[in-house]
């Protein structure tokens, strides 16, 4: 297992480049990521989370900009403001996937969930690698990792950590916006009150 600085941006995304699994810190908790282009690698990274496809449970779409949101998912004004007022942010936003959007691994679903986080390491390494799937670093059923030293402890098979420590200790907060009206589906550090 790798652990690689902050600093050296460049060896984090060669890795993601070339398959690996990385942990990496962001604003929330520890995420476990792979460049979305790698099949390998998300297959890989479904198998060490144990998580069939058919699980329910959708891999996180992550970008750097909200501009990058409409050639992934539908989005009309009224989303568009809310991802314009709280991106980049503890938000993972979930919308209907866009039909053009053809992908090994979205394409057994019609929504995709997408965030930008609020951590400057984070959008450096996505304006680098381009977009990466993304879910919390812990074993399942487990609480999220906070640092590279609780990811090393608990999370033995995967290639590579970048060093540090998350910004919090509850993950994203994830609106679902599929249907006319948003829906909280699950509480984390945003508090959203205008929609």
């Amino acid at each position: 297992m790798r652990l690689i600085s902050q600093k050296d941006i460049s060896a984090a995304a060669n890795a993601l480049k070339k398959g690996a699994i990385l942990a990496v810190p962001t604003e929330t908790v520890y995420g476990l990521a792979v460049r979305l282009d790698n099949e390998p690698a998300i297959l890989k990274l479904l198998t060490l989370k144990d998580r069939p496809i058919d699980s329910g449970k959708i891999l996180t779409l992550m970008v750097p900009s909200v501009r990058d949101i409409p050639r992934y998912a539908r989005i009309d004004r009224r989303r568009m403001a809310i991802a314009n007022r709280y991106f980049p942010g503890e938000l993972t936003l979930v919308l209907e996937k866009n039909p053009d959007f053809e992908h090994v691994y979205f394409n057994n679903f019609g929504t995709i969930g997408i965030r930008i986080p609020a951590n400057d390491y984070m959008l450096s390494l996505l304006r680098e690698t381009g977009p990466l799937l993304v879910t919390s670093a812990n074993p399942r059923g487990e609480a999220p990792c906070r640092s590279s030293r609780e990811v090393q402890d608990r999370i033995k098979s995967i290639d590579g950590i970048v060093r540090g420590k998350s910004g919090g200790s509850l993950p994203s907060t994830i609106i679902d916006w599929t249907l006319d009206e948003p829906r909280q589906i699950r509480a984390g550090g945003l508090l959203i009150v205008h929609f």
